[in-house]
């Protein structure tokens, strides 16, 4: 993985990035001791993940697909992995739309179907919903007991109470890892195992990654992780847009965006994450990115290479000349690097990420990055990168309206 940080220096002056710098050693340096905070290190328990990842293989062997409930940090960090595939054994429910629901047992109709039910709560509103829609209104489309498994946290819950009426297995969540963090917990990585990746060997690859970016004296990471604490508190720019060059990433923005914004947006402080999709987001966003406020930073990701690819033949001499023989890769890639150019040209600040290609391992190795950069810059602007008080409050009010019966009302009060 390479990233190019031309002129993000200016930033900060070498007082102040030394400064930040030195803090940002400190808090390395610091994170044995805060075990529980940064616990998507750990890598003791491994050999319990990976017994459950064989157990509920071998138990789940003749499922033919499995439809995965659960919200947020419970699906995103799998979906982001698992879309990297053409294979669809995992199908995602995410949110409270009837028509995903009809459209899903319209489109598939085998009645081998394995249910993923995962909250870390136990009280995620959306999850308790579908699956009570689920045993009342499609039970037949699936064996409940057999060909269920639940994740949630120990303590007692609705969920749990669920599991324990009809004997559903339930597998504990890790209750010092935060939803969005657990990507490659148990929670996230056996939903790939199910879907066919090989967890265990991903697993490895992700406790190395973690362990490489932490002693890594990369000063263009540190650049930017110290850059960024800056303009964060400066607040005269706002916004953050993650913009991926490659379709089958479009699923890491939706993860990175929750992981970015539920982190780093606390006490008025934050940029706001938007994820976006290069070519596509040329053609409707680029004009407000070029023209508009100056209030944006910008991270484009660019595979290398590219697991698919076709060539422009160009046979007929239609096209401009300029055209032939080029991949779609490299048109991406050439769009990606002189939208860049532009950006930086009307004075944004740009942060290039080429991984290797558009695989598992390098979007593996991105992904461990961006975790641990995001919970850096949240300790060294002073705010606390793991909890997400303001979500409780919104999940407070809607439990509230539901009691009051404030039924198709917007309630501002």
């Amino acid at each position: 993985m390479l990233i190019e940080l031309k002129g993000w220096k200016k930033l900060t002056n070498n007082k102040t990035l030394s400064d930040l710098n030195n803090k940002l050693i400190k808090i390395k340096k610091g994170i044995n001791k805060s075990p529980n905070e940064f616990s998507f290190l750990r890598s003791d328990n491994n050999k319990e993940i990976f017994s459950y990842l064989k157990k509920y293989k071998k138990k789940f062997k003749k499922i033919d697909s499995f439809l995965l409930i659960g919200t947020g940090g419970s699906s995103l960090g799998a979906k982001a992995i698992i879309s990297l595939y053409d294979e669809k054994k995992i199908n995602f429910i995410e949110n409270l739309d009837p028509s995903t629901l009809k459209n899903f047992f319209k489109n598939n109709k085998k009645n081998n179907l394995g249910l993923l039910i995962i909250s870390k709560s136990g009280e995620t509103l959306e999850v308790l919903c579908l699956f009570d829609i689920l045993m009342n209104s499609f039970k037949n489309k699936f064996d409940l007991k057999n060909n269920t498994l639940i994740i949630s946290d120990k303590k007692n819950s609705t969920l749990r109470n669920i599991a324990n009426k009809y004997s559903i297995n339930v597998l504990d969540h890790d209750e010092t890892i935060g939803g969005r963090f657990s990507c490659f917990s148990l929670t996230g990585l056996l939903p790939m195992y199910l879907a066919g990746i090989n967890s265990i060997k991903l697993k490895e690859l992700v406790d190395k990654s973690f362990k490489k970016d932490l002693v890594s004296k990369n000063n263009v990471n540190s650049i930017f992780i110290t850059a960024v604490s800056q303009i964060i508190k400066k607040k005269k720019i706002t916004g953050h847009i993650f913009l991926v060059y490659s379709d089958s990433l479009m699923n890491v923005g939706n993860w990175y965006k929750q992981l970015w914004n539920e982190s780093l947006g606390k006490n008025g402080l934050g940029l706001h994450l938007i994820s976006a999709l290069g070519a596509v987001d040329q053609h409707s966003q680029l004009q407000m990115w070029l023209d508009g406020p100056k209030n944006l930073i910008f991270t484009i990701v660019i595979p290398k290479k590219r697991t698919h690819d076709f060539k422009v033949k160009n046979n007929k001499n239609i096209l401009p000349a300029y055209l032939n023989n080029k991949r779609m890769g490299d048109l991406l890639n050439i769009m990606a690097e002189s939208t860049a150019a532009e950006l930086r040209k009307a004075g944004a600040y740009v942060r290039i990420i080429y991984i290797e290609d558009d695989k598992e391992e390098a979007v593996i190795k991105l992904m461990t990055s961006l975790i641990l950069e995001v919970s850096l810059i949240g300790k060294l602007i002073g705010i606390n990168p793991f909890d997400q008080p303001a979500v409780e409050k919104v999940k407070f009010r809607i439990k509230k309206n539901l009691k009051q019966n404030a039924r198709n009302k917007f309630i501002t009060t």
